[in-house]
């Protein structure tokens, strides 16, 4: 564009003023008192000072901002507010009087001989910065167009109506320099002129380096698409994805634990030595010297052993190590006998026998054997107790038991109800253990061990030497810990911890005599299956002998350093003595680490856990409770007081507080040792939560510019934490517990929820207010696609729920974000991708080692072995996982979410107003609750995924209708509110 004629018009001067009360008014005057201005309009930009009455009290037409848009935006408010003018001059708010000179730059404008006029103004002789941000936009017009420019920053300007109405302004503080580059490659003609104007200058402080700082973005932000094309750009997204996901692919792999399996001779028998109730801070305390020496010449590790129940069983944890899976059992588990002591003769024994219809076969029969299968079988439960003894006794191997357990119960009821728990560890289906004794012989009267007895340590090294003999397997359970634990139940707190004291002591020397009887060619396992109270632990688990190489134990299963779990003893027990492992089981054999355990980093673990599951509840309750409260507030406000009025800021800071809770939750994991502040972590919490949402305000290039903030650094920190090893997944409060999880590496489900719903969103926000939506959608989709990678990728998320609900939510919201109708069709084509995407995560799954398969890998092998069983099992275990999830108070969230939405979307009909057809808000809304429903279907925490989804959703919304309310612009424009004299 080039024009040469002169114009003789109205002139309007634009201020866009910010808190500018001390300025404008003498800004104005001056403005005002020039010849050729015939308007001035100033443009307050979500001050929150008395800008707007200072300007309108010095001559000025004001247009009020409800929120800060910054200079570009307010702007283009001016021009709408004046679109007739012929000339603008621009003029910045805090020039004061020495606007007057800003006359000097109208006459060749005026005059016809340039079409924008460039103010030069005095150096700032040491009151600015170093010139870095100038000599940025300098050089960038230069390249651009070949202009040579003093004042590339300059906001003195005037300029012909016409050309500026035609200008794409840039955002904030890039509009200067995008401008003149605009305006030459239009043809217009520019000229700068030095004028003696001053301004307040931010010099070398703080806050003027961080002012600088915004305005050299703004200004990179300006110059990124007028220094390259859409070619460019879009090659440059997708090299970056390409170099992303290499790098995430590359650290996940190095963040894996090395291990190894066992080496060198095979032993020729497995020792189990339970000792339930033993603690990680029994090792190394002076009370387990054995152990000790175990743990210098072995493998330890911290071992997670959860069962079915709610709370720890010896029963039920003798009874999981014996099916290789999570199973439930009752004290009936513990009815075992020697085969001896089961006669003829009508005894009670007999009585039980002849009820159970379990008949001895062997040294000892297990009478609750049934009562414990028909526990677990109608929990889909792989695999059940017994799997054990049955797969030994089908290689030819024998098992043996020795110990006995009798506690409480021999007290009220001793002719029938004595507890020997270990041999359902290793009895047969049928109930029946080939070798071994669980005779009260075993014991021997002590009037200091509770209830007066106390292992024979003479005679349960006699019964496992004989055992070892004849058995390949032998575990051994003496009960002093078991008693010891009973004892506590009756027993004041300082007699039980001298009970307990004694009984680690005199359980650990009897382990070294039970070594001593084992020999070099025996594997030795010290096994805790239960923690030492009622409450989940991680309980140590100790390895030595052949094949075992001193450090740290690893398991498969975890695929996390130094944690193992109990349903990987029973693999491990078969592997040593070369006994296929049932693909029922859902273990894996142990492996080793070479390195010098640190007894700490265990306890660390542990420690972490159990405060992640002190917390997790009562932090929970609190936050629906929040939620249900702000929403109430929000029903009213819009529903009844007419809108949120003066309390809308207040209202801001709480919904965004609500949507950074789970940003701050995984930083507080990040923050080494948070758990030894008790208490305090939770203040900590709450003032990191309060940071990130008062940080997420200084966004302003839109109303949503905070949510999209705290969206997208949610989205940055889970994809960084699973490329990295997933360690800040492990005992946070929206990750998985180490005490209770199912999986313990890799992207949880509420996580995974956390990403999807914050993933989903941020897409429709980058595209609703990005300026070029072709690039926009460009890297949206890039986004999608690395998302579903890292959270689908074995060697990363390993989540199979994640692939079936991202891939077909995301493709489908991209498609409509692209302007297009879901079909039949594009569902059909989404079904087609998804199982692509699971083919292909299955497929590499399948080429990685059989140890470093995740359960994707494993449940394919065990349907090409087994066929479709092991399927159905694991689809019938995740359906029940799924309906218990009710219980979870997260299922509150999503009723008092629910009824919110319903109430903005349809009863006030917010949906046609605030989120209109065709707009990417509507696509982001209906992407995110399709994630909450499908990720309910396909992922075993249920209720709980679909309530974090719709997290993000109320503060979403609500900052919509604030903005909506106020007369912001978020969709549509709104119409400015103008006030003047």
């Amino acid at each position: 564009m080039t024009i040469t004629a002169p114009v003789v018009a109205p002139v309007v001067a634009l201020v866009a003023a910010k808190d500018a009360e001390a300025d404008i008014a003498a800004t104005v005057a001056a403005l005002v008192a020039l010849g050729e201005v015939d308007e001035v309009v100033v443009v307050d930009d979500g001050s929150t000072d008395a800008t707007a009455a200072a300007a309108v009290g010095a001559g000025a037409r004001v247009v009020r901002l409800p929120s800060n848009r910054g200079k570009g935006g307010a702007l283009v408010a001016g021009i709408a507010a004046a679109p007739d003018a012929e000339v603008y001059l621009l003029v910045d708010a805090d020039v004061a009087g020495t606007a007057a000179l800003a006359g000097a730059l109208l006459p060749p404008v005026l005059g016809g001989t340039a079409d924008l006029t460039i103010g030069v103004l005095p150096p700032a002789a040491g009151r600015g910065g170093f010139g870095k941000v100038r000599d940025l936009a300098a050089r960038g017009i230069r390249r651009a167009v070949g202009f040579e420019t003093r004042a590339p920053l300059s906001g003195q300007r005037a300029v012909r109506g016409e050309l500026l109405r035609s200008l794409e302004l840039a955002d904030r503080f890039g509009v200067e320099t995008a401008m003149t580059i605009d305006a030459i490659r239009a043809g217009a003609r520019v000229v700068e002129i030095d004028v003696a104007m001053d301004h307040r200058h931010t010099g070398r402080t703080v806050a003027g380096f961080r002012h600088r700082a915004r305005q050299g973005t703004d200004v990179a932000r300006a110059l990124w698409p007028r220094l390259t094309t859409s070619s460019q750009r879009i090659a440059v997204m997708m090299v970056a994805f390409a170099v992303l996901a290499a790098v995430v692919l590359v650290t996940s792999a190095r963040a894996a634990p090395a291990s190894a399996a066992a080496t060198g001779p095979a032993p020729d028998r497995v020792l189990v030595v339970g000792m339930p109730g033993l603690s990680l801070d029994d090792l190394g305390s002076g009370r387990t010297p054995v152990i000790d020496r175990l743990i210098h010449r072995g493998a330890v590790a911290a071992m997670s052993v959860r069962t079915l129940a709610g709370r720890p069983s010896v029963t039920e944890g003798y009874a999981t190590l014996g099916a290789g899976s999570r199973v439930r059992a009752d004290a009936t588990g513990a009815l075992a006998y020697d085969a001896a002591d089961v006669v003829e003769g009508g005894t009670a024994v007999e009585a039980m026998a002849r009820r159970t219809g379990v008949r001895p076969s062997g040294a000892v029969v297990v009478l609750g054997a049934p009562t414990v299968q028909r526990l677990s079988s109608g929990k889909n439960v792989p695999s059940l107790p017994g799997a054990l003894g049955d797969a030994l006794h089908l290689a030819g191997k024998r098992a043996a038991v020795v110990g006995n357990g009798d506690g409480a119960e021999v007290l009220t009821a001793p002719g029938s109800t004595v507890r020997r728990p270990a041999a359902v560890a290793v009895m047969r289906s049928d109930g029946s253990v080939d070798g071994g004794s669980v005779s009260p012989a075993l014991l021997r009267p002590d009037r200091r061990a509770p209830f007066g007895r106390r292992a024979d340590a003479g005679g349960v090294v006699a019964a496992t030497r004989q055992a070892l003999v004849t058995a390949e397997v032998v575990v051994v359970d003496p009960g002093d810990l078991s008693r010891a634990a009973d004892f506590a139940l009756v027993a004041t707190p300082d007699a039980a911890d001298g009970a307990r004291r004694r009984a680690v002591r005199q359980t650990d020397a009897l382990l070294g005599r039970l070594v001593d009887a084992a020999g070099p060619r025996t594997l030795v396992l010290v096994v805790a299956v239960t923690p030492p109270n009622r409450t989940w632990h991680l309980t140590p688990i100790i390895a030595a002998g052949p094949g075992v190489t001193p450090g740290w134990l690893h398991s498969a299963s975890t695929r996390r350093a130094g944690v193992v779990t109990l349903t990987d003893v029973a693999p491990t027990v078969l592997d040593a003595l070369g006994v296929t492992v049932p693909d029922a089981m859902i273990g894996n054999p142990l492996r080793y680490r070479a390195g010098t355990p640190e007894l700490d980093q265990l306890r660390r673990l542990d420690r972490d856990a159990a405060y992640r599951e002190g917390i997790y509840l009562p932090l929970t309750i609190w936050y629906i409770v929040l939620q249900a409260m702000v929403y109430l507030f929000a029903l009213l406000a819009f529903g009844r007081f007419g809108g949120a009025g003066s309390t809308a800021t207040l209202f801001r800071w709480v919904v965004l507080a609500i949507a950074a809770h789970p940003l701050a939750s995984f930083v507080l994991r990040a923050i080494p040792n948070v758990a030894a502040l008790g208490g305090l972590g939770v203040v900590l919490l709450v003032a990191i939560d309060i940071a990130i949402a008062g940080l997420a305000q200084r966004a302003r290039r839109h109303a949503l510019s905070p949510l999209a903030w705290i969206l997208g650094l949610t989205v940055a920190l889970l994809c960084a934490d699973v490329a990295t090893g997933a360690r800040l997944q492990t005992s946070s409060l929206l990750g998985y517990s180490l005490h209770t999880a199912a999986r313990f590496t890799g992207l949880g489900n509420t996580a995974f929820a956390t990403l999807a719903a914050t993933t989903v969103l941020a897409g429709a926000l980058h595209v609703h207010f990005a300026p070029r939506r072709r690039e926009a959608l460009v890297a949206v989709a890039l986004l999608f696609s690395f998302v579903v990678l890292v959270d689908g990728a074995p060697s990363l998320g390993s989540d199979v729920g994640g692939i079936l609900t991202l891939v077909p939510v995301f493709g489908l919201t991209l498609l409509v974000l692209a302007g297009r109708r879901v079909s039949w069709r594009a569902l059909v084509v989404a079904g087609a991708v998804t199982v692509l995407a699971v083919g292909l995560a299955t497929g590499i799954d399948l080429l990685r080692p059989p140890e470093a398969r995740t359960h994707l890998g494993r449940l394919v092998a065990d349907v090409g072995h087994d066929g479709l069983s092991p399927f159905w099992a694991t689809l019938g275990r995740k359906v029940s996982a799924n309906f218990r999830t009710y219980r979870s108070p997260w299922s509150w969230a999503v009723v008092v979410i629910t009824v919110y939405l319903l109430a903005i979307l349809v009863w006030a009909r917010g949906w046609a107003r605030l989120l209109p057809p065709g707009s990417a808000l509507r696509a982001g809304t209906v992407g995110a609750l399709a994630a909450g429903l499908l990720g309910y279907l396909t992922n075993d925490s249920g209720i709980v995924v679909t309530a974090l989804v719709f997290v993000y959703l109320g503060p979403f919304l609500t900052l919509v209708a604030l903005e909506d309310e106020r007369g912001g612009a978020v969709v549509p424009e709104a119409p400015l509110l103008e006030t003047g004299p």
